[in-house]
């Protein structure tokens, strides 16, 4: 289990920090909180205690008092895995980037070789002071992670920037940060969200993929050190990806991917391309009558792919409505996958649009080699462990 020390100063935003202990406590993070003198006159101590289940640091001369117990802030430096500063004011921004160390939180920064990330909180015109951007400009340069602060309403009743990142933004880069980047080196291609195959100029034939799976497979590969080239289909769920090229049809994401795919290691196909296509009318078709659309089948992409694939890793998806696994396994065989990721789309809050899925995992040879159920960012976590399996 990681553990991180979590700093939390003097900002009336210091509540928030309850929340980020919790969202890290549900990814089997622990925090380790150490406390200003300030922090302590918007939350107490004993509230950071129930909810991290672990002792909260706030005195600077511990030891003193207490014969034969470690340097705390060594002893803190040297056992955290990262340390999280949040809330943390133009003060202790300040106080990090000319070296001064006065308090506990300070000097446990000083004494540690960890990554430090600071969550900006403050009024839009502190934030907005050339004295603190150029603060933290030098902490940038030092190799200092910043997130935030957010555009949002202040407690003056400003709006503006320096609003605390959210909880669950923090968290997540928390988590990003704390994962070994075993994909350095290797470039994934991952296809995402629905195709549309136009009818007319206004109408189109597509499908309710929602593009989170796609989304989350590139988060976890970019977290684990990859670059991410990502081609999406229509969708909201857009990664911090190296590379984002939009498509329509499924010809044009076909286009895209052959554009991209010498410069992959692992190409993965999670996009719902449309099965068929029609011949496109000019303009608007007038209601009337009944109307006739012929359509044909698209091209393939991961059968193109699987071509001439070479040494790539290719990743397919099956989904299926209704029990159609002998479907997949045939899918592996005719386009050439080293892992085919199976769904029945039928099974209720499963599938398309759906926070979570069920799925089985089978490998080249049509094995089932995974098998469960769970949120589309955790199944995301055991496809990627399963690819990292075939390096």
């Amino acid at each position: 289990m990681a553990n991180i020390i979590l700093g939390v100063t003097g900002s009336i935003a210091a509540y928030k920090a309850c929340d980020i202990i919790r969202g890290l406590s549900k990814k089997g993070v622990t925090s380790t909180c150490v406390l200003t003198k300030e922090a302590k006159e918007f939350v107490t101590p004993l509230t950071f205690r129930t909810l991290s289940g672990m002792p909260v640091y706030d005195d600077m001369f511990f030891e003193a008092k207490n014969y034969g117990v470690k340097v705390q802030h060594i002893d803190l430096a040297r056992d955290c895995d990262l340390i999280l500063i949040a809330p943390a004011t133009a003060n202790i921004i300040g106080k990090i980037a000319s070296g001064i160390a006065d308090d506990l939180l300070t000097t446990t920064v000083m004494a540690s070789e960890k990554k430090v990330l600071i969550a900006p909180a403050m009024n839009k015109s502190m934030w907005n002071n050339a004295i603190v951007q150029e603060n933290v400009s030098k902490l940038k340069k030092l190799g200092y992670i910043f997130i935030g602060p957010a555009k949002g309403e202040l407690a003056c009743g400003e709006y503006g920037s320096g609003h605390v990142e959210e909880p669950e933004i923090i968290v997540e880069k928390v988590i990003s940060l704390l994962k070994k980047k075993s994909l350095t080196n290797k470039t994934f291609l991952i296809t995402s969200g629905p195709t549309r195959e136009p009818i007319d100029d206004v109408r189109f034939i597509s499908n309710p993929s929602s593009g989170k799976t796609g989304y989350f497979l590139a988060k976890e590969a970019k977290e684990r050190g990859a670059k991410v080239i990502f081609i999406t289909g229509k969708t909201s769920f857009i990664p911090d990806a190296d590379i984002i090229s939009h498509a329509g049809s499924a010809d044009d994401m076909l286009m895209l991917v052959k554009k991209y795919q010498k410069k992959a290691d692992v190409i993965i196909g999670a996009a719902a391309v449309g099965d068929f296509t029609v011949e496109k009318a000019s303009g608007k078709i007038e209601r009337k009558g009944t109307l006739r659309l012929d359509l044909k089948p698209t091209r393939d992409i991961l059968a193109e792919i699987g071509k001439n694939k070479g040494k790539k890793i290719v990743v397919g998806f099956s989904a299926v409505y209704g029990d159609g696994i002998e479907r997949a396994k045939k899918k592996i065989k005719d386009k050439n996958l080293d892992l085919i990721v199976y769904n029945d789309v039928s099974k209720p809050d499963t599938g398309f649009e759906s926070d979570t899925n069920e799925i089985i995992i089978l490998n080249k040879k049509g094995h089932p080699i995974y098998e469960g159920k769970g949120t589309k960012e955790e199944l995301a976590g055991r496809i990627i462990d399963l690819i990292e399996r075939e390096f």
